[in-house]
């Protein structure tokens, strides 16, 4: 992934932790860095890096799937903060974004219909 070392990292430490802890926030922050590599990974590859960040997200919606098997459902800043975050980038469509891709409208609608269920 060509993003910063720091965001790279804080990537990496966080599609590693085992949960997604709603008492420490994980989710936000979670959500903070994709936004982090969106802007880095996207602005600077020409929207060539799309779908290794729609990747990211996808990792991300694995761990809400599994912290909701354990029963333990997102609280509703959580839910607010992740359905605001796909809202605002399936409306990135200009370059360098290009949200408007298939396969980024995909991602980001099933995120938003996974945690408004």
């Amino acid at each position: 992934m060509f993003c910063s070392p720091q965001v790279t990292t804080e990537l990496a430490t966080l599609r590693n932790a085992p949960l997604l802890n709603p008492h420490f926030g994980m989710v936000i922050k979670y959500l903070d860095v994709l936004n982090r590599s969106a802007d880095i990974l996207l602005s600077s590859t020409g929207g060539m890096g799309l779908p290794t960040w729609l990747v990211e997200v996808q990792h991300f919606m694995k761990h809400l799937e599994r912290r909701m098997r354990t029963r333990m459902p997102l609280t509703p800043i959580e839910r607010t903060a992740i359905l605001s975050f796909s809202q605002y980038w399936r409306r990135m469509v200009q370059p360098p974004y290009n949200m408007g891709r298939p396969e980024a409208q995909i991602v980001l609608i099933t995120l938003a219909e996974f945690v408004s269920h």
